[in-house]
């Protein structure tokens, strides 16, 4: 139950927060991984901050093979209105490609008719290349150019740079490449499509029988990882996608979640020998482990601000017996930490006016406080009033009085009036003094 609420939270929290963290492929990363792994890239990103954990030359171009199924996958629950009520018939052009390169397929024959949905599963988990074929077909009509042209469009709109891909499934080709970040665009793209990950995360799934299936047969994922029968098996381990090809190397991109916590990690290019020179069955398997069990012994998401807890106050004018307004955050901040560091190295900056006046209702939004690690900005929250207060209106009319009184204009018409006062004395006595010695002229004459 813990665990749940914590994931709850955090859900709301990466709302809030993301927000505030633009994430690009020139954003840093917070830490360094203390081995040496026999990787070419690898991209460690929070998907409750937005935060980039841990990173190596993830931006440089790398043959993605299978994980280009992502995108086809993504194209297809995009583009494909009803995915149970679409169907296509296998053809001898789906497999023609694929003859003698013995490569990965879900045993799809010529003849069977099969949904789109089915075939989402056929190119998912035992990644399907014949399957990926017919999802093209039906989408872009049976033309390459035009489904590669869409993906690509696709691939940009999701913030990808660096990415051309130019068939559905990710056989070698000179003019197909990624990086890892353009993969986490894509990933977390899939991530948050509505049905995707029930997909990715499924291990065995039974295919139809079909035309040339007498009987439904079973298909199992490539991600050993998911498989609790596996040496390789993770609880953490949320899906999604494996590649594979001399020229690329072993790919693994996948969601790991832990005590509420969910990240993406691309892992690409993974050698099939160690740093110490052993053979290795699963390269992208044993990175994925080794990082992803460093992390989450090493690390965890931690709050840098309480909900309970005023972070500062302002003072606040016209409340009897009240010179000060607590300020609460609106909302958490969390932000990936080592187990040993706690909130107080998060550091504060503050957008606030110098004071505050009543009326002050609960929930006003007086001003906010941006925190940073190491100089790096994590979040931003709202500063809030939690109560209401009134104004009391003697304080506020003596003190409009005072601050009358004290006032430049008031001095200033004090002091014409002054002077004007006097001068009107003057004025006065000069027509009296003058009012006399006419008087005396008179009684002189007289």
């Amino acid at each position: 139950m813990k665990n749940r609420l914590k994931a709850i939270a955090l859900s709301a929290v990466f709302l809030c927060v993301s927000a505030f963290v633009p994430l690009t492929a020139s954003a840093a990363a917070r830490y360094e991984l203390p081995f040496d792994l026999n990787v070419a890239s690898y991209l460690l990103v929070s998907l409750d901050t937005g935060e980039v954990i841990f990173e190596k030359d993830a931006d440089v171009q790398r043959t993605p093979a299978s994980l280009t199924k992502l995108l086809t996958t993504y194209v297809a629950m995009k583009y494909v209105d009803d995915l149970d009520a679409a169907t296509i018939t296998a053809r001898t052009k789906h497999t023609d490609e694929l003859y003698g390169m013995n490569s990965s397929h879900a045993d799809i024959r010529s003849g069977e008719t099969l949904t789109i949905r089915q075939l989402l599963y056929a190119m998912m988990l035992p990644s399907g290349n014949e399957a990926a074929n017919m999802v093209e077909d039906y989408i872009a009509n049976g033309s390459r150019y035009n489904f590669s042209m869409l993906m690509n469009t696709e691939a940009k709109k999701l913030g990808c740079t660096n990415t051309n891909f130019s068939n559905p499934h990710g056989l070698f080709s000179d003019n197909h490449y990624t990086t890892a970040w353009d993969m986490y665009y894509i990933a977390k793209a899939c991530y948050e499509t509505p049905g995707f990950m029930d997909i990715a995360t499924t291990v065995h799934y039974y295919m139809p029988a079909n035309y040339r299936h007498q009987n439904k047969y079973l298909i199992t994922s490539t991600i050993s990882m998911q498989n609790t029968g596996s040496s390789y098996y993770r609880d953490y381990i949320r899906g999604m996608k494996t590649g594979s090809l001399p020229e690329a190397g072993h790919n693994f991109i996948s969601v790991c979640e832990s005590n509420g916590e969910k990240y993406i990690l691309v892992v690409m290019g993974a050698e099939y020998v160690d740093v110490n020179g052993n053979e290795l069955k699963s390269p992208a398997f044993d990175a994925t482990a080794a990082i992803m069990d460093y992390f989450f012994d090493e690390y965890t998401l931690k709050p840098a601000n309480s909900l309970d807890a005023p972070v500062t106050e302002v003072t606040m004018k016209y409340v009897k017996g009240k010179d000060n307004l607590l300020l609460y955050p609106k909302s958490e901040v969390y932000s990936v930490l080592p187990n040993g560091v706690d909130e107080s190295s998060f550091q504060k900056v503050f957008n606030l006016p110098e004071e505050v006046y009543a009326p002050i209702n609960a929930g006003d939004v007086i001003g906010t406080v941006s925190y940073y690690i190491a100089g790096d900005l994590v979040g931003t929250a709202d500063l809030i009033s939690a109560e209401s207060y009134e104004r009391d209106t003697l304080i506020f009319l003596v003190e409009k009085l005072g601050e009358i009184v004290s006032s430049l204009y008031f001095k200033v018409v004090v002091a014409v009036t002054a002077v004007l006062v006097i001068a009107f004395l003057a004025f006065r006595y000069y027509v009296g003094k003058k009012y006399e010695k006419m008087q005396k002229i008179h009684r002189t004459k007289r």
